[in-house]
């Protein structure tokens, strides 16, 4: 039983931004007598050009990123829970809300310091329309 206390039953993305790679994983967990646990994941360079460009280009590759691991799973039209893990200094406000303090490790993006960086994710989404 790999995690008896885990009420979670279902397919959850997680994403990973942390430096010059972003990682989209795809968690699969399924209940049962036997609980099992199934990841599959995708590694995406983000380019120094992106990096260094505007927020919305950035949010805008992630969003790429994430579809096209979605379409590699399969799983083009899926709507899952996300989970959004972004290694640079924020303030968190609430559970799903972090304004970014600064950039680091090379990252200079325009219009993302100061703003809420999962509003931004979801703004890009929307300008996507795919995920």
């Amino acid at each position: 039983n790999v995690f008896p206390f885990c009420p979670e039953n279902g397919d959850f993305l997680a994403l990973d931004l942390g430096g010059t790679n972003f990682r989209v994983l795809l968690v699969k967990i399924r209940s049962g007598k036997r609980r099992s646990v199934e990841m599959h994941n995708k590694i995406y360079a983000i380019p120094i050009e992106v990096m260094q460009g505007t927020g919305e280009e950035l949010f805008d590759h992630i969003v790429h990123c994430i579809s096209d691991f979605l379409d590699y799973m399969g799983m083009k039209s899926a709507r899952l829970p996300l989970g959004f893990t972004f290694s640079f200094p924020c303030h968190q406000t609430s559970l799903d809300a972090g304004i970014l303090v600064t950039w680091t490790k090379g990252f200079k993006a325009t219009d993302c310091e100061g703003e809420d960086v999962v509003e931004l994710l979801r703004e890009a989404i929307k300008r996507k329309e795919v995920i």
